[in-house]
């Protein structure tokens, strides 16, 4: 199977909702090279953040499908970015997901996601995992704490 584009869809723009994740150590991305878990994020016209996922290879849990713990990273990931991208630094404290389809590895999908609530401390998020058919493969609800500037400092080695 060919590597993901995970290109946008006519109308979205690209985002990138963590300022210093060009020195991000970890298994998420935006190279569709990535045997893992690739993502990549974009605005739509109405202001919601999407990400085009990639599942690679090595995200496989049972034989020729994705770990579920692969599914709900993408997804956590995603709601996380979404309260990033409108300006809050913050962190999970909360996550569900319901699985309704099994992913097949090597397969590229869209995360849509919508902020719930903006509270004074929490940000409640929403995520659909889905095909471009529109099959829903998972969806997730999250709550994301926000982080002070000190502990911005203290869990990422700098200011954002």
């Amino acid at each position: 199977m060919s590597r993901a584009k995970l290109s946008p869809e006519p109308g979205w723009t690209e985002v990138d909702p963590f300022p210093f994740s060009g020195a991000r150590r970890s298994f998420t991305g935006n190279d569709p090279d990535n045997d893992r878990i690739a993502l990549r994020y974009f605005k739509d016209p109405d202001g919601h953040l999407v990400a085009r996922v990639w599942f690679g290879a090595l995200s496989q849990g049972a034989p020729g499908h994705v770990h579920g713990g692969g599914v709900l990273t993408a997804l956590d990931e995603a709601m996380g970015a979404a309260a990033w991208v409108i300006g809050h630094k913050v962190m999970t404290v909360r996550m569900s997901a319901a699985f309704r389809k099994a992913v097949p590895v090597e397969t590229e999908l869209t995360i849509h996601t919508e902020i719930i609530r903006d509270g004074s401390r929490i940000v409640s998020v929403d995520a659909v995992l889905m095909g471009d058919d529109a099959t829903v493969f998972a969806d997730s609800d999250g709550e994301f704490i926000k982080l002070s500037t000190q502990r911005v400092r203290e869990v990422f080695g700098r200011e954002a």
